[in-house]
């Protein structure tokens, strides 16, 4: 709750217009006191939201990545994972999948994008 107060305040905050010389001696006195210790308001402040907005970006793309090499199939749509079709006349009859040719499951589609997996 705490970040995306962070966050929703970052977003929607407005820059206070002030004269040059309170900005200057304002950012002067707060470099004199700063320390090493970032918070995270601190870093998304610095960010603005253009960069927070990247930075969640490159989370989402690294954690889909992830994804995609703990689980990089997925269950076939044509035959719900079974790997065969039964016939319509001959209910008994069956015959593998097409699609998935009799495996169940096909190659996810981030992981024949990115990398270039059959």
């Amino acid at each position: 709750m705490n970040l995306t107060h962070h966050l929703a305040v970052a977003l929607t905050a407005a820059p206070t217009p002030q004269p040059d010389n309170v900005t200057a001696a304002g950012q002067a006195a707060s470099q004199a006191t700063e320390t090493n210790n970032g918070t995270a308001a601190d870093i998304a402040t610095a960010l603005g939201p253009t960069g927070m907005l990247l930075l969640l970006l490159m989370a989402t793309v690294a954690v889909y990545v992830v994804s995609l090499s703990l689980h990089p199939n997925a269950k076939c749509n044509r035959c719900k994972g079974a790997g065969r079709h039964h016939g319509s006349l001959f209910s008994y009859a069956q015959r593998p999948c097409t699609s998935c040719k009799g495996r169940g499951v096909h190659p996810r589609l981030g992981r024949r994008v990115l990398f270039k997996e059959p």
